[in-house]
């Protein structure tokens, strides 16, 4: 009985860890990913329409990286919900099952 609870205890904070951990990674990607404007391209600008449209360049990248993070995120919460719903019903019907 021990042995099963502890089982227990150890899968079920092994499910609630990954996706905290796939979390971190995701955060950690995504902002060794962010683009920005470095110094070399600061001194190749002559004219201020192109620091505009650097920045722009730059705003827009950013953009579509934080929607692929969104995605990402939105697909690791999916992920662990369903994993645990698949768990509940599973326990579930198995405590049914032996009433």
């Amino acid at each position: 009985m021990q042995q099963d609870y502890m089982g227990n205890w150890s899968s079920m904070m092994h499910r609630v860890q990954k996706p905290l951990q796939d979390m971190m990674e995701l955060n950690a990607r995504t902002l060794q990913n962010l683009s920005y404007l470095k110094p070399e391209d600061l001194q190749q600008i002559r004219k201020p329409e192109e620091l505009f449209e650097k920045q722009m360049n730059v705003f827009v990248e950013n953009g579509h990286k934080a929607l692929d993070y969104m995605q990402k995120s939105f697909a690791i919460f999916e992920n662990s919900l369903m994993s645990i719903s698949r768990e509940v019903k599973n326990t579930s019907e198995q405590a049914r099952g032996r009433m």
